[in-house]
């Protein structure tokens, strides 16, 4: 067996050591040069993130001035044809392209309309019950939803608890607490994503004003809504009442005087609590596209006379 020389043992043992360091500089080099490409990225990234927030906050500024000026030139309704419905996009700027569109909330039925101050509210429990039927669902969803809010452990005659939920995988329990984003429907029981995305259509989660429920605008909402104000309503009335998108009834006054409505005789009910002609609540949808990418935003606003203001902002539309 041949035996290296102490001379050449010392060169291989060098030659190691040299490739070695070689090989630690390469390395470090690299990952000097990955993390500056990600501190650049993140300045980007950061930089375009920072412009496009105060972009959001302009636009919504805009939003604000649209409300206030369709307020002062039709305070009594709102309607589909209103100009605040009309989609804003393409506006360019030096960086960024803004596009805008503002949704009706009050052309959906508010969950949290069903149980607040302690209290379900009984008009808006049987109308939500007849919007489920209508819409071909479980009627049980309403008490599902209620015991998902209310603070106790009492289950309603078609509800669910917390011990219906902790036998879940994984377990959790009810919120005891008004909806803070309709995407919380997907955790009631009985609620499948088939259903959550039929009946995300027609309902909504907004905070409750002065312990009061949320109104319908009935200029804006689609037919079903209208068809289930009362269990006698025809689809035939219903659409005669949407008038193809189109209504713009003046006030509540008018749309009780009706004659289909008067033929219901609705005006005696206590419908009349869930029922308006205005809107208050508006999801401004703001997207602002920056060096290819898009930053979406979400202003929920609420408008009180000529007055908007923003509730909250959101990542994803308060409606979806």
């Amino acid at each position: 067996m041949m035996r290296l020389k102490p001379k050449q043992k010392q060169k291989g043992v060098a030659l190691f050591i040299t490739l070695l360091v070689i090989t630690i500089a390469t390395l470090l080099a690299t990952e000097i040069w990955f993390r500056n490409s990600l501190d650049i990225a993140r300045q980007s990234n950061n930089r375009s993130s920072y412009q496009s927030y105060h972009y959001a906050r302009g636009m919504a500024l805009w939003a604000k001035d649209i409300l206030r000026k369709d307020y002062e030139e039709n305070p009594e309704f709102d309607s589909s044809g209103d100009v605040w419905n009309q989609p804003i996009s393409g506006i360019q700027l030096e960086d960024a392209v803004l596009s805008g569109q503002m949704y009706d909330m009050n052309s959906k039925f508010n969950l949290n309309n069903l149980y607040f101050s302690g209290n379900f509210h009984p008009p808006s429990v049987n109308y939500f019950r007849r919007l489920l039927a209508n819409l071909q669902m479980d009627v049980g969803i309403a008490d599902k939803i209620i015991d998902w809010m209310d603070e106790n452990q009492v289950p309603m005659q078609m509800g669910a608890e917390d011990v219906s939920y902790l036998s879940q995988n994984p377990a959790y329990r009810t919120a005891g607490q008004p909806f803070q984003h309709i995407s919380e429907l997907r955790l009631i029981e009985g609620i499948n994503e088939e259903i959550y995305q039929r009946l995300k259509q027609f309902v909504t989660v907004l905070p409750l004003l002065s312990n009061s429920p949320t109104k319908l605008n009935v200029n804006t909402v689609p037919a079903v809504l209208l068809k289930s104000l009362d269990d006698q309503i025809s689809q035939r009335d219903a659409l005669l009442l949407y008038k193809e998108g189109g209504a713009s009834y003046r006030d509540i006054g008018v749309f009780f005087s009706d004659p289909i409505i008067r033929f219901y005789n609705l005006g005696q009910t206590d419908i009349q609590q869930l029922v308006d002609t205005k809107t208050e609540w508006f999801d401004a949808q703001i997207m602002v596209t920056m060096e290819s990418n898009l930053y979406q935003r979400h202003a929920l606003m609420l408008r009180k006379g000529n007055n908007a203001v923003v509730n909250q902002w959101s990542a994803t539309a308060f409606f979806q």
